[in-house]
């Protein structure tokens, strides 16, 4: 009789410690009072103000973040994570983009000891997923994302575009595929154009399109590589791009340049996600951050991006259907002898 208790208690802690074994460390959840919110709210308004692209709509966007506290709407909005849903939701109603809200992150982010370490790029092959010869060694090449631009980056980049540059055309898939490397588009694109506005004068680099602020000022230029390692597709054999409302950022980019350039690409698919601007992230208290678009992109030749609407196919069709449809456009242009 006299074991039984102390039986019960031990088997009790062992049940205890099987279980915080294998439950995971507690999620932080910074707690915020009245003024902690209100600064948090007014100082994200205030940034808003001061650095979005979009200065009209960004205004609109705080004072209505400000009124919105002023009537004690965030009240409820005790901890980060559920002030940064609701302030997201309610900049988004006015200034909706993809690079403009209030981001919790599930660590202290004055330690940066907390941080996650950001993965290999490696891992993906920098993006690039597979490159493979089709009927009438046609290439295709699936880009997931635009990795950024290192030498690692650099060498995969030239080893697929290699093994295209003899084939007779070149479908490449972006469907799905995003990133923010902006470098990677411009180099891929060195591989697939060259200067046809004049056959006398031919700039070996060309500009593409730049990345403007809110006041008008080119922040950033991206142009084509006047060398490249390796060889190039060249810039008059038949080139579709494959899109769909999933590609995004760099990819975009990278259609939207190649589809205005003398219609140097034949882009196939849906309309992809209409992300054209450039964001940067501010610690704002221990779990938040602003994220704040405060550049565009301006392609040289429309003076124009594709911000919200997307790029536009050439050819609408399901995405599922994109390939095939590419692949019987590639084989009718090889066999026309001016596309030889």
């Amino acid at each position: 009789m006299g074991r039984t208790p102390w039986i019960a208690a031990a088997v009790l802690m062992l049940s205890l410690g099987a279980g915080a074994q294998t439950s995971g460390p507690p999620v932080l959840d910074e707690a915020l009072d009245a003024p902690t919110r209100a600064h948090i709210i007014n100082e994200f308004a205030h940034r808003l103000t001061e650095l979005h692209v979009d200065g009209p709509r960004a205004k609109a966007a705080a004072d209505d973040l400000r009124q919105r506290l002023a009537r004690g709407e965030y009240n409820d909005q005790l901890t980060a994570r559920a002030l940064a849903i609701r302030v997201t939701r309610d900049v988004a109603a006015i200034a909706p983009d993809r690079h403009t809200y209030l981001e919790f992150v599930p660590y202290d982010l004055g330690d940066e000891r907390q941080r996650p370490p950001p993965p290999s790029p490696a891992t993906d092959n920098y993006g690039m997923r597979k490159f493979e010869l089709m009927d009438d060694n046609i290439g295709y090449l699936k880009i997931t994302r635009f990795a950024p631009l290192d030498r690692g980056a650099l060498d995969m980049a030239s080893r697929f575009m290699n093994q295209a540059a003899d084939c007779p055309a070149l479908i490449i898939d972006l469907r799905d595929a995003g990133g923010d490397s902006q470098e990677m588009a411009a180099l891929l694109s060195s591989y697939l154009l060259v200067d046809r506005r004049s056959w006398f004068f031919r700039d070996k680099q060309i500009h593409l399109h730049d990345q403007i602020d809110r006041a008008g000022r080119v922040t950033q230029e991206y142009w084509t590589w006047a060398d490249v390692p390796g060889k190039r597709f060249g810039g008059r054999k038949p080139l579709y791009l494959l899109v769909n409302e999933r590609t995004s950022g760099a990819a975009e980019a990278f259609a939207y340049d190649l589809q205005q350039y003398v219609n140097r690409a034949v882009l196939i698919g849906a309309p992809t996600m209409g992300d054209a601007r450039v964001g940067a992230k501010q610690r704002i208290s221990r779990q938040l951050q602003t994220s704040i678009a405060i550049t565009r992109a301006s392609n040289v030749i429309t003076r124009y991006n594709w911000e919200g609407g997307g790029v536009q196919p050439n050819r609408m069709v399901a995405p599922s259907a994109a390939l095939d449809t590419a692949l019987q456009m590639a084989q009718a242009a090889i066999r026309q002898p001016s596309q030889r």
